[in-house]
């Protein structure tokens, strides 16, 4: 994390309602598409791309592509300070019933139902 420039560069990034709860769901599921995503958030698919752009460019997320899916996840190199900021928004939200909705739901979700490639 290091640098007062690449945390707030963090911070920016969670202050956001909709890149919280992306943020949630990724780490409740891994391999996650923008398709996924957008079921569950509701949100335009443009919208959610664009926040995970930002999380992604925060360093927060990576992407991987597999055949026709792009699937995101935590960055796993995260800085241990970051997982740590991280463990803590997930400890403080882990009663919200919005959160707990959306883990819900993203198990119910079958890409291949919902996602038109």
């Amino acid at each position: 994390m290091g640098t007062l420039k690449n945390i707030t560069k963090i911070l920016k990034a969670l202050s956001d309602e909709s890149r919280i709860r992306i943020i949630s769901l990724l780490r409740a599921r891994r391999d996650l598409c923008v398709c996924e995503i957008t079921k569950v958030i509701k949100l335009s698919q443009p919208t959610i791309s664009s926040h995970l752009k930002l999380l992604e460019n925060a360093g927060l997320i990576v992407y991987k592509k597999d055949g026709l899916w792009v699937n995101y996840n935590i960055n796993p190199g995260l800085d241990e300070n970051v997982k740590e900021i991280l463990d803590r928004i997930s400890l403080i939200l882990s009663s919200n019933e919005k959160i707990n909705e959306d883990h819900r739901e993203i198990y119910r979700i079958d890409r291949k139902n919902i996602c038109k490639k």
